[in-house]
C-alpha cells in the first residue's frame, strides 16, 4: 500500500471523528487540503425498491433514536427488552455506516484516516463510546478485507463477487494493528478539534490564576499587550517559545485579538450550581476591567505588571482563557444550537460564516484535521526513499510544523 501511495495522484483523504454533537462526522479532502464533502452520520439515508418496482428513499435518524433508547434504559435499568433494543439499534447503525464509508473509499479513490485508540482515548463527552467505536473499526476492517459491491452486475469486475477489493489486512487485534491496516491509517487526535483551520493556531498558553507571583511571571513573557484604537480591541502579542514547557515547533509568534465577537464559557454557578453556558463579550469585559483598575491605553503591559491585586489577575486570566478557547457552544438545543470554531488571530476564522471549503462547525473541524493528518502521512510516504522502514507516527512537533506553515507556503 505504501508503495502505491508513493505516487498518490488523484488519491483523496477521508477523515472520521467522533463528534460531541454527532455520532460520527466525515470530512473528504483533496491533496490541497480543500474540503470536497463534509457531513454528519447522525442519520443514514437508504434507498430500496418496493413491490411495485418504485425506488423509495428512507432516512433513519439514528442519533435521536439512540438518545431515546438511552433515556428508556436509564429510566428502566431492569427492563431487558430496552437493553436489547439499543443493542440492535447500534448494530444496525454500524452496519449502515460501514457500508457507506466503504463505498466512499472506492468512489473517491481515498485512504481513510481515524484517531488512534491506542494513542490515548481520554475524551469523554462523546455520543459513540470507546467500545462501540472499536466495534465500528473492527466491522469496517473486516468489510474492507473482502469488499464486494453488490450493485456491480458483473461478478468479475473489480469489486464484483468474484473479484473483491482487499483494502485492509486481516483483523487480529487492535494491539497488533499499529498505525495502518491497508488503506486505513491511524493518527493521534492531539490538537485536531480546538484548532484554527486557516492558521493552525492552538491554545498553548492555557492561562489559569495560581498566585500573584505566578501571574506576574506569566504576563512578563508577553511581547506586548496593547489597545488597537483603529479596531477598538485589545491585542496580546507573544512568542510561545518564551513560555516554559510550551511547544516550540511551527509558527510560534502570535497576536491574539479580543475582536467584537460573541463568545461563551461554562459557568459552574449557573442553574443553581448545575452549571450552564454564559454569553460574554470579551472585548467589552476587558475594557471594564482596565477602567476599573485605572489602566490607560494604548500600551498596557507595564501597567498590568504593576498591579498587585489578585482580583485583577483572576479576571484578566479568565477573560484571556475564554478568548483562547477556540471552540464555543451557546448551550441551546436543536436548531438553535451553535457549536462553532472562532479564532482570535487574523484572519479570525469563524465556522459560522459558512465557507463550504472549510469546516462548517466544531465537529467538522475535528474530522477535517484528522484528514489533514492523513495528508501529512501521504507527504511522508511520497517523499520517502524507502517506505518499508518508514515510521507512520506523527509527533506533536511535526503536526504543528505542518499545520502552521502549509497555508503560508
Amino acid at each position: 500500500v505504501k508503495k502505491v501511495l508513493q505516487k498518490p495522484d488523484g488519491v483523496k483523504i477521508i477523515g472520521i471523528d467522533r463528534g460531541e454533537r454527532n455520532l460520527l462526522y466525515v470530512s473528504l479532502i483533496n491533496q490541497n487540503g480543500v474540503i470536497e464533502e463534509q457531513f454528519s452520520l447522525n442519520s443514514i439515508r437508504t434507498s430500496y425498491q418496493n413491490s411495485a418496482g418504485q425506488s423509495i428513499e428512507m432516512e433513519t435518524p439514528y442519533h435521536s433514536l439512540l438518545d431515546k433508547k438511552e433515556k428508556e434504559r436509564a429510566e428502566s435499568r431492569l427492563n431487558w427488552s430496552a437493553v436489547e433494543g439499543i443493542k440492535d439499534l447500534k448494530a444496525g447503525y454500524l452496519s449502515q455506516v460501514v457500508h457507506k464509508i466503504a463505498c466512499m473509499m472506492v468512489e473517491h479513490n481515498a485512504i481513510l484516516v481515524m484517531e488512534d485508540l491506542n494513542f490515548g482515548f481520554k475524551r469523554g463527552r462523546f455520543k459513540v463510546e470507546k467500545q462501540v467505536y472499536q466495534k465500528f473499526e473492527k466491522m469496517l476492517i473486516e468489510k474492507l478485507n473482502y469488499l464486494v459491491l453488490k450493485h456491480y452486475k458483473d461478478p468479475n469486475q473489480p469489486g464484483g463477487l468474484l473479484n473483491a477489493y482487499q483494502l485492509t489486512q486481516e483483523f487480529r487485534s487492535f494491539k497488533e494493528m499499529g498505525k495502518q491496516s491497508g488503506f486505513i491509517f491511524y493518527v493521534p487526535a492531539w490538537n485536531t478539534s480546538k484548532i484554527c483551520p486557516v492558521t493552525g493556531f492552538v491554545n498553548t498558553l492555557k492561562p489559569s490564576y495560581e498566585s500573584l507571583s505566578k501571574a506576574h511571571e506569566f504576563f512578563r513573557k508577553f511581547v506586548s499587550i496593547r489597545y488597537n484604537s483603529l479596531k477598538s480591541w485589545f491585542e496580546f502579542e507573544y512568542d510561545s517559545k518564551d513560555f516554559p514547557g510550551n511547544v516550540k515547533a511551527g509558527r510560534t509568534c502570535w497576536t491574539v485579538c479580543s475582536t467584537h465577537h460573541t463568545r461563551y464559557f461554562w459557568n459552574r454557578q449557573l442553574n443553581q450550581g448545575k452549571g450552564g453556558m454564559e454569553r460574554i463579550d470579551v472585548n467589552e469585559e476587558l475594557l471594564k476591567l482596565f477602567e476599573k483598575f485605572d489602566l490607560s491605553v494604548p500600551s498596557l503591559l507595564d501597567q498590568i505588571l504593576a498591579q498587585d491585586k489578585p482580583e485583577f489577575f483572576k479576571r484578566l486570566m479568565h477573560l484571556l482563557s475564554v478568548l483562547l478557547q477556540l471552540r464555543y457552544n451557546n448551550g441551546l438545543k436543536g436548531e438553535q444550537e451553535e457549536d462553532f470554531i472562532l479564532s482570535p488571530v487574523a484572519p479570525y476564522f469563524s465556522s459560522l460564516k459558512g465557507d463550504a471549503y472549510l469546516p462548517k462547525d466544531a465537529d467538522a473541524n475535528g474530522a477535517y484535521h484528522i484528514a489533514l493528518k492523513g495528508k501529512l502521512l501521504l507527504d511522508k510516504i511520497s517523499s520517502a526513499n524507502e517506505v518499508k522502514s518508514l515510521k507512520l507516527g506523527i509527533t506533536n512537533d511535526e503536526w504543528l510544523n505542518f499545520v502552521t506553515t502549509r497555508n503560508s507556503n
